[in-house]
């Protein structure tokens, strides 16, 4: 996943003040895990970023902008 793409996943989260542990409950992982997954640490495959993007409630073409 593109660090653009992680970046906006982050500003996205903070613009609408969800915490980590929200969205991570939202996608069924830990905390930890999904840190992890913002970082770049963990790699993104397609149907973890369709969940985010519906725990964000946004569309995932939204974070390719």
């Amino acid at each position: 996943m593109s660090s653009k793409t992680l970046q906006k996943i982050r500003q996205i989260r903070n613009d609408k003040n969800l915490t980590q542990e929200f969205v991570a409950d939202k996608i069924g992982v830990s905390q930890s895990h999904y840190a992890k997954l913002e970082n770049g640490n963990v790699k993104i495959n397609l149907g973890m970023l369709q969940k985010i993007a519906e725990a964000l409630e946004i569309n995932v073409s939204d974070l390719m902008i």
